[in-house]
């Protein structure tokens, strides 16, 4: 018996301590770099930011599931649809930009199964924001998917209301498969984050002042053809048609990639630039305002925190200047 118990735990120790060392991680992890890489950022950090931010929310999100009259009150005019950097909420630059104009601004929620181009051309095809008061649409996309979401639009497509599924075990976040990815990325192996040092201060970080994180899939530029970026520019040009028709006015907001914004300041010089969305701003008569080269002057002025050290996404800061960007443009019209 006792045997049986020595070669037991001979097994059981050695998980217990790997359990106990994923646990005792887990209070250190923040920003959804800290959760895909498993990178304990610690909380500090983030509570320091949060701490400058607006803490009135004027942002309105609204879920347009039906074919019902949709008729917000007469004063809303801005509507915005976008990925999750139009997901940010109280540090969203719609929050500022509401702020700026005193106004509440619609922020229209994607369609399951949708992406936020899909769901504009749905709506406008079912004549549901023609019920709306709407006479400016933000449409935000990130940088990455910029050309893959252009390239192929189907422009007769339909809104249609969305199933609701049964629930259903999700195994990708089993405690055991996140216990399974904790090791894997523990020990280095095919990480979605990647890690480049800088050459100048760039975060408020304790330990990671002079570090850039950000996604891998920041590089799917290198695998875009010259084609599909000219089958982009001939949708974005037909849907800015499109929404025009409509009385209503597009701005079509590229949201800059982490790695772009830092590339300039990264001390390895080698490393590729991404410049697949630079000539979608020189289209005739489309509105767009390309993040990227504003932030990248922000960081350049030595500028903290642009984008959050353990995050994809861009901090207060960059939602504040970006919002003033865009008061300034709707102002003019």
């Amino acid at each position: 018996m006792n045997k049986f118990i020595i070669k037991t735990l001979f097994y059981i120790i050695p998980f217990i301590c790997i359990y106990g060392g994923y646990k005792l991680s887990q209070p250190f992890i923040s920003g959804d770099i800290g959760r895909l890489g498993q990178i304990p950022f610690g909380k500090k950090y983030f509570k320091n930011l949060e701490l400058y931010h607006l803490s009135e929310y004027l942002v309105k999100d609204t879920l347009v599931f039906s074919f019902e009259k949709f008729n917000p009150s007469k004063s809303l005019k801005i509507f915005t649809i976008g990925d999750s950097h139009s997901d940010q909420g109280i540090f969203g630059y719609q929050n500022y930009l509401a702020h700026i104009f005193n106004d509440t601004i619609i922020n229209v929620s994607r369609n399951e199964g949708y992406n936020q181009v899909e769901t504009l051309i749905s709506l406008l095809n079912s004549n549901i924001i023609d019920e709306s008061n709407c006479r400016i649409i933000i449409l935000q996309i990130g940088d990455r998917l910029t050309i893959e979401l252009l390239k192929h639009i189907d422009f007769e497509m339909l809104f249609t209301i969305p199933q609701i599924n049964q629930m259903q075990v999700d195994i990708k976040n089993s405690e055991l498969n996140k216990l399974a990815s904790w090791i894997r990325l523990r020990f280095g192996y095919d990480s979605p984050i990647v890690k480049h040092d800088l050459i100048q201060t760039s975060f408020t970080h304790k330990y990671y002042s002079n570090t850039l994180f950000h996604y891998k899939d920041d590089f799917r530029f290198l695998k875009t053809t010259s084609d599909e970026i000219e089958k982009s520019k001939e949708n974005l040009i037909l849907l800015n048609k499109k929404i025009s028709e409509k009385g209503i006015k597009m701005i079509f907001l590229i949201g800059a990639d982490k790695y772009d914004v830092y590339r300039p300041f990264i001390n390895d010089e080698s490393l590729p630039i991404d410049t697949t969305t630079e000539s979608l701003s020189n289209l005739p008569d489309v509105c767009v305002i390309d993040t990227k080269w504003m932030l990248i002057e922000m960081v350049r002025s030595g500028e903290k925190d642009v984008f959050m050290v353990n995050d994809t996404h861009w901090s207060y800061k960059a939602s504040e200047s970006i919002a003033k960007k865009l008061a300034q443009l709707i102002s003019s019209y």
